[in-house]
C-alpha cells in the first residue's frame, strides 16, 4: 500500500485545503516531514490512518471530538480524502468525523454526520462505517492495530523498553501483543486461590461457631461432655453421636410439658369468662353515669339556641323591605345601559354625517371632471374620420411580396444544400488524401522500429553481467566505507586526546601563573598583617603609665614601649586582603585540580586510542596523527575510484533497464502500428465510396436548382444563380420595409379611434354614476341629522327617570343591599341549623340510656376479687410451665441446627480444601511464585516469544547501526529469585567481548537500540500478517540525541528500508536530516491560526 495523493480540510491544525501529492515523492527512498514543533507533522499520519480507519494514530487523538480544527470556519468542511495505491491499482477512500457547520438554510448551525465513501479502481464506491472498514481491511490485508505497529514508529514507545525493568516491559508488550488475557488468566486463578483459602478458613470457623452452638444446661448430666466438645474438639463423628443423644432426651421432656400446658390452658378459660362478665358490668354501669350527665347538658343547650331562632325570626320584616328596595335598583340599572348606548349611536350619526358632506363634494368635483373629459374625446374622435380604407389595399399588397420572397428563400435552400454536397465531396478527397498519407507513413515507422528493436536487444545481451559487477564493487565499497568511519572516528578520538594534552599544558601554565599570583597576594596579605599588629602594639603602649600594669603582659614597668605605625592598615582593609589572598589560593587549587583532571583525562584517551592505533596505523603516537590522514587520504581516494566505477556500472545498468523497457514499448508500439495500418486500409475503402456517392448527389441537385432558378428569375447562367436571387432579395426586402410601415401608420390611426369610441360610453356611464352618488349622499346627509335629533330627546327623558348620577353608582348600591340580604339569610339558616343539631344529639343520647339500663339489670351483682386471684396462681403456674418448654425448645433447635451444619461443614471443607491445594499449585505457577525459583509469570512466559523473534529482527538493523559492536539478547540467568524476571535485555559489546545491561548504553546507543526493536516489531507484525505488502512507513522523532556520525548509521539502516520499492518518511525537526534528505513535506503554523503543509522534491 502506497499513498498516491491526501488531501485534508478542517482538520487537526489545518484549517483550510491542503493537497499533497504524494505520487510525487516517487515509489521508494527517503522523505522529511519536517516543521514548527506543534505544526502537525504528525497528524499527515493520523490523516492516512483516520482516512483508513477512522481513528487517528496516537493514544490521545482517538476522540472525533478532536479532530475538527479549531481553526477552521463554520464555512469549511472537515473530511481526509486518500488515494493509495495497491498491487498497481489505485483506491480511494474519502471520511469525515461528526462537526458542527454553518446551516445551508437560515443563520444557525447544523451537525453534519459522519460519514466514509470507499472507491474502487473499476468506479465501484461503497459507504457507511462498516462496510468501509471491511473494504479497507479486504484490499490491504491489515488491521487497524497491525497498520499503526508497522507503518508508524513511534520513538518514544520504545525507549521505554530500552529503559524500563521487566515489569514496565510487560506493560509495554501487553499494549503492542495484546496479551492482557494471560494477566487476567493469572489474576483470576490469584482470586480464585485467595476465595478458596479463605472459604476454607470460613467452613473451619464456622463448624468450630456450630460445635460452640450446642446448647446444654449447666446441671445437665451431658454438661461435662459438652464442654469438652467445644474445648477439645473431637473427631466429628463423636461429635454428632453427643448430640443426637441430647436431642432425643430433650424431645421425650417437652412432649410431658406441653400436655401439663394443656391442662392449665382450660382452667385458665374458665376463669378469664368469669373475670370478663364481671369487667363489662363495672364498664356498662360507669357509661350509663356519663351519659346522663351528657344528656342533661345537650337539654340545657337546646334551651339557649330556642331562644335564638326567635330573635332571627323577627328580622324577616326587615329582610322583606331590603329584598323590594333592590328589585327597584335593579330595575333601573338596564337604563343606565340606554343612556350609553344612545350616546354611542349619537357619536356614529355625526361620524356618517361628516363622512357624507365630505363624499358629496367630491362627487360633484368628478361630475365636472368627467364631463369636461367627455366634450375632450368627440372632439378628437371627429378629426379621424375616414381612417382604415388603405389598410386593406397595403394588407393585400403585402401577401403578394411575401409570397415571391418565399419562392426565393426555397431556392437559396437548394443552392446551399448543392454548395454544400460539394463541399463535402472536395472534403472527401482531402480527407482519402490524408488517409494515404498516413498509411504510408506507418509503413515507414514500422520498418524503422523492427530495426531499432533489434539494435537495442543486441545491446542488452552485451550488459547483462552488470548487476554482478556492481554487487561486487558495493561490498568493496562497504568494506571500505565501513573502515573509513573508524578512520573519521579514530582522528577524532585522536584530535580529542591532542586537545586534552593541548588542554593540559594550558592548564599547568594558567595553574603556575595562579600559584605565582597567590603567592603575592599572600605576601602582601601577611605584611599587612604584621603592620597591623605593629599599629595596634602602639595604640596599647601610647596609653601605659610608669607604675600601672600592662594589660598584655601585666608588667608595671615598661622599658621599651611599642611606637604607632604611620601607614598600617585598618582592621575591615586587612580582612578584605585576608580574602583576597584565600580567593587567589582557592583559585591556584581550582586550576591544579583541572590540570591534575585533563592529564588524567588524556592518559586514559591515550590508552583507548593505542588498540585501535596499533591496529590501524601501526605507529608510535608521535605519528597517529599525520598516519590517520594519510589513510583517510587513501580510503577517499580508492572511495573516489569506486565511486566512479559504481557511477559506471549504475548507468551501464541504467541503460541496459532502459534498453528492457524501450524494447517493450518499440514492441508494444510497432504491435499498435500494425493494427493501426489494418484500420487505415479499412478505412481507405470507405473514403472512396463516400466520394462517389457524393459525387453523383452533388451533380443532380445542381441541375434541379438550375431548373428552377429559370422558373422564378428567367436566368440563363448557372454560375449567376447566387448573385440573382441576392439582387431580386435586396430589391423586395426594400418594397417589403416601405409597405410596413405604411400600413403600420394606418393600423395605429384605426386602434387610436376605436380606443375613443370605446370610451364614449364609459363617459357617460361615469358622469350618471357620479349624478346618482350626490343624490345618494345628500339623501344620506338629512337622514343622519334627523336621527341625531331623535337621539338626543331619547337621552334628556331618561336621565328625568332615574335616581342615581351613573349606572356604576346604581350597580354598587345594588351590591350592599344584597349583602345585607345574605347577611340576614345564612344568620337565621345557621340558628335553624343548631336547634336540628342538638335535638337530634338529645334522642340519641336518651336512647343510649335506656339501653344502659336493661343490660344492667341482666348481668346482675358478681364478686370478681377471687376470680382474679384464681387467675394470677393459674398464669404463674403457666408462665413457669412455659418458660421451661421454650428452653426445651430453644436447646432442641439450636442443637438440631448444630447437627445438621456439622455434617453438611465436614463435607463441604473436605471437597473445597482439595481443590484449594490444586488451584493454589496453579496459581502461584502462573503468577510466578513458586519457591526456590525465579519469579516468572505464565504472561512474561508467552511475551518472551514475541520478544525474542523482535530481538532477533532488531539485530539485523542494530549490527548495521552499531557497525557490528552491539548485539541485544534477552537476559536468562538471574541471581535475585524474589524479583519479577524474564524480560530483562541485555547488550553484547563486541569490541570487548562483555555483556552488559542495556541500560548502560549512551543517549545515542539507546537511540539505534530503541530504533532497531521498533523497526524489528514492524518486521515482525508485517511478517505475521501474511505476506501483506507494505510499501510506506513513517518514523517519528529521536533523531535530536545522536552525533553526525550515529545520524549517519541511522540513515543507512532507514535506506535499507527503502529498498525494494518502500517509502520511508521521516517525521522530524533535526537540521542534520533537512540538509542530508532532499525530499520534504514541511510544515509551516500560519499567524492567524492553523497550519500549512507545502511538498519539496
Amino acid at each position: 500500500m502506497r499513498p498516491v495523493r491526501l488531501e485534508i480540510s478542517g482538520f487537526g491544525p489545518y484549517s483550510g485545503k491542503t493537497v499533497l501529492d504524494l505520487d510525487s515523492l516517487g515509489s521508494k527512498g527517503l522523505y522529511l516531514i519536517t516543521g514548527d514543533t506543534g505544526a502537525g507533522k504528525t497528524t499527515i499520519f493520523d490523516a492516512v490512518t483516520y482516512a483508513l480507519y477512522g481513528s487517528a494514530s496516537g493514544t490521545n487523538r482517538d476522540d472525533d471530538s478532536m479532530l475538527r480544527s479549531k481553526y477552521a470556519s463554520l464555512d469549511t468542511p472537515t473530511y481526509v480524502e486518500l488515494d493509495f495505491e495497491y498491487s498497481g491499482k489505485i483506491y480511494k477512500v474519502n471520511r469525515n468525523p461528526e462537526y458542527t457547520r454553518r446551516a445551508k438554510r437560515g443563520g444557525g448551525v447544523a451537525q453534519e454526520p459522519a460519514n466514509v465513501v470507499f472507491t474502487y479502481p473499476d468506479g465501484k464506491a461503497v459507504s457507511g462505517i462498516r462496510d468501509v472498514d471491511a473494504a479497507v481491511k479486504d484490499v490491504i490485508g491489515l488491521t487497524e492495530k497491525q497498520f499503526k505497529q508497522i507503518a508508524m514508529i513511534a520513538q518514544g514507545d520504545f525507549m521505554k523498553l530500552i529503559t524500563e525493568d521487566t515489569g514496565q516491559r510487560r506493560e509495554i508488550l501487553r499494549h503492542i501483543f495484546k496479551t492482557k488475557n494471560y494477566q487476567t488468566l493469572q489474576e483470576t486463578l490469584k482470586q480464585e486461590s485467595s476465595a478458596l483459602r479463605n472459604a476454607c478458613e470460613s467452613h473451619r470457623g464456622s463448624i468450630n461457631q456450630y460445635v460452640g452452638g450446642i446448647v446444654c444446661g449447666e446441671d445437665d448430666e451431658y454438661a461435662e461432655e459438652v464442654t469438652k466438645l467445644k474445648e477439645e474438639l473431637p473427631p466429628v463423628e463423636y461429635i454428632c453421636e453427643i448430640v443426637e443423644k441430647l436431642i432425643v432426651r430433650d424431645k421425650a421432656r417437652a412432649e410431658v410439658c406441653t400436655r401439663e400446658s394443656e391442662e392449665l390452658d382450660e382452667k385458665l378459660a374458665e376463669v378469664n369468662a368469669r373475670i370478663a362478665k364481671a369487667e363489662a358490668r363495672e364498664k356498662a354501669a360507669a357509661e350509663h353515669e356519663k351519659t346522663s350527665n351528657m344528656l342533661s347538658e345537650l337539654q340545657h343547650r337546646r334551651k339557649l339556641l330556642a331562644e335564638e331562632l326567635e330573635k332571627e325570626n323577627e328580622r324577616k320584616s326587615e329582610l322583606e323591605r331590603i329584598t323590594s328596595e333592590l328589585a327597584r335598583v335593579d330595575a333601573e340599572i338596564p337604563e343606565y345601559s340606554k343612556i350609553a348606548e344612545n350616546k354611542r349611536l349619537a357619536s356614529e350619526t355625526e361620524r356618517d354625517i361628516a363622512e357624507n358632506t365630505e363624499l358629496l363634494i367630491k362627487a360633484v368635483e368628478s361630475k365636472e371632471a368627467a364631463e369636461t373629459k367627455l366634450e375632450q374625446i368627440k372632439v378628437e374622435l371627429s378629426s379621424l374620420e375616414g381612417t382604415g380604407e388603405k389598410t386593406v389595399e397595403l394588407s393585400s399588397q403585402r401577401e403578394k411580396l411575401e409570397k415571391r420572397g418565399e419562392e426565393l428563400e426555397k431556392l437559396s435552400e437548394m443552392i446551399g444544400e448543392c454548395e454544400k454536397i460539394e463541399a463535402d465531396v472536395k472534403k472527401a478527397e482531402a480527407e482519402l488524401k490524408e488517409e494515404q498519407a498516413e498509411h504510408d507513413r506507418l509503413m515507414k515507422k514500422s520498418e524503422m522500429l523492427c530495426a531499432e528493436t533489434e539494435k537495442a536487444k543486441k545491446r542488452r545481451s552485451e550488459l547483462e553481467k552488470c548487476g554482478e559487477e556492481r554487487e561486487k564493487l558495493l561490498r568493496e565499497e562497504e568494506n571500505l566505507i565501513k573502515r573509513q568511519d573508524q578512520l573519521k572516528k579514530l582522528s577524532e578520538d585522536i584530535e580529542a586526546w591532542k586537545k586534552c594534552r593541548s588542554d593540559h599544558k594550558k592548564a599547568v601554565s594558567a595553574y603556575k601563573e595562579a600559584a605565582d599570583i597567590a603567592e603575592k597576594i599572600v605576601a602582601d596579605y601577611e605584611s599587612n598583617y604584621r603592620a597591623f599588629l605593629d599599629d595596634q602594639a602602639g595604640v596599647i603602649a601610647a596609653g601605659l603609665k610608669s607604675g600601672e600594669p600592662c594589660p598584655v603582659c601585666g608588667s608595671c614597668e615598661h622599658p621599651a614601649p611599642a611606637k604607632k605605625q604611620v601607614k598600617a592598615p585598618s582592621e575591615n582593609e586587612l580582612e578584605e586582603l585576608k580574602e583576597k589572598a584565600d580567593r587567589a589560593r582557592a583559585e591556584a587549587e581550582k586550576r591544579s585540580s583541572a590540570a591534575s583532571a585533563l592529564k588524567g583525562k588524556a592518559e586514559e584517551l591515550e590508552r583507548k586510542l593505542a588498540d585501535n592505533a596499533n591496529e590501524f596505523l601501526g605507529c608510535g603516537s608521535d605519528k597517529w596523527a599525520q598516519r590517520c590522514e594519510h589513510e583517510l587520504i587513501n580510503c577517499g581516494s580508492e572511495r573516489n575510484e569506486l565511486e566512479k566505477k559504481i557511477t559506471e556500472i549504475e548507468n551501464l545498468i541504467a541503460e541496459r533497464d532502459k534498453l528492457t523497457q524501450d524494447i517493450a514499448s518499440k514492441e508494444k508500439q510497432a504491435a499498435g502500428i500494425l493494427t493501426a495500418i489494418a484500420e487505415t486500409d479499412k478505412k481507405l475503402t470507405e473514403l472512396r465510396g463516400v466520394r462517389d456517392r457524393t459525387e453523383g448527389e452533388a451533380k443532380q441537385k445542381r441541375s434541379d436548382a438550375e431548373k428552377k432558378a429559370n422558373e422564378i428569375i428567367c436566368g440563363e447562367a448557372a454560375g449567376d444563380i447566387r448573385s440573382m436571387i441576392t439582387s431580386e432579395k435586396i430589391r423586395l426586402n426594400g418594397q417589403l420595409v416601405q409597405n410596413s410601415a405604411e400600413l403600420a401608420e394606418e393600423q395605429k390611426k384605426a386602434a387610436h379611434r376605436k380606443e375613443l369610441e370605446e370610451l364614449i360610453p364609459e363617459c357617460e356611464k361615469d358622469i350618471s354614476e357620479k349624478i346618482q352618488s350626490i343624490t345618494d349622499h345628500t339623501a344620506a346627509k338629512a337622514a343622519g341629522e334627523s336621527r341625531l335629533s331623535e337621539l338626543s330627546e331619547r337621552m334628556a327623558e331618561l336621565k328625568k327617570r332615574l335616581h342615581f348620577e351613573s349606572g356604576k353608582e346604581a350597580a354598587m348600591y345594588a351590591d350592599s343591599l344584597q349583602k345585607r340580604i345574605n347577611e340576614i339569610r345564612k344568620s337565621f339558616e345557621a340558628a335553624e341549623q343548631a336547634m336540628k343539631g342538638i335535638e337530634k344529639q338529645c334522642s340519641e343520647e336518651a336512647g343510649k340510656l335506656k339501653q344502659l339500663t336493661e343490660q344492667l339489670d341482666s348481668l346482675g351483682d358478681m364478686d370478681s376479687a377471687s376470680e382474679v386471684a384464681e387467675r394470677t396462681r393459674l398464669t404463674e403456674e403457666k408462665s413457669k410451665l412455659t418458660e421451661k418448654l421454650r428452653k426445651l425448645h430453644t436447646q432442641l433447635t439450636m442443637n438440631r441446627t448444630a447437627l445438621e451444619n456439622i455434617k453438611g461443614g465436614s463435607s463441604e471443607l473436605a471437597e473445597l480444601e482439595e481443590r484449594y491445594k490444586w488451584v493454589r499449585n496453579l496459581a502461584d505457577t502462573a503468577n510466578g511464585k513458586l519457591s526456590e525459583q525465579s519469579k516468572f509469570m505464565l504472561e512474561t512466559y508467552i511475551q518472551t516469544a514475541y520478544f525474542d523473534r523482535i530481538i532477533a529482527r532488531a539485530n539485523e538493523r542494530l549490527k548495521v547501526m552499531s557497525e557490528g559492536q552491539y548485539t541485544l539478547v534477552r537476559r536468562t540467568e538471574y541471581e535475585d529469585k524474589r524479583a519479577q524476571v524474564g524480560l530483562e535485555l541485555d547488550v553484547i559489546d563486541h569490541y570487548n567481548g562483555s555483556t552488559r545491561s542495556v541500560k548502560t548504553l549512551s543517549g545515542g546507543e539507546s537511540f539505534k537500540a530503541s530504533l532497531s526493536l521498533a523497526l524489528g516489531l514492524s518486521d515482525e507484525i508485517q511478517c505475521s500478517a501474511g505476506g501483506i505488502k507494505l510499501d510506506t512507513m513513517f518514523v517519528d522523532e529521536g533523531f535530536g540525541s545522536l552525533d553526525e556520525n550515529s545520524i549517519e548509521q541511522a540513515m543507512r539502516a532507514l535506506n535499507t528500508l527503502s529498498e525494494g520499492n518502500r517509502l520511508v518518511g521521516i517525521i522530524s525537526h533535526v537540521q542534520a536530516l533537512k540538509q542530508r534528505i532532499d525530499k520534504q513535506i514541511v510544515v509551516r503554523k500560519e499567524r492567524d491560526g492553523g497550519s500549512r503543509a507545502e511538498l519539496i522534491v
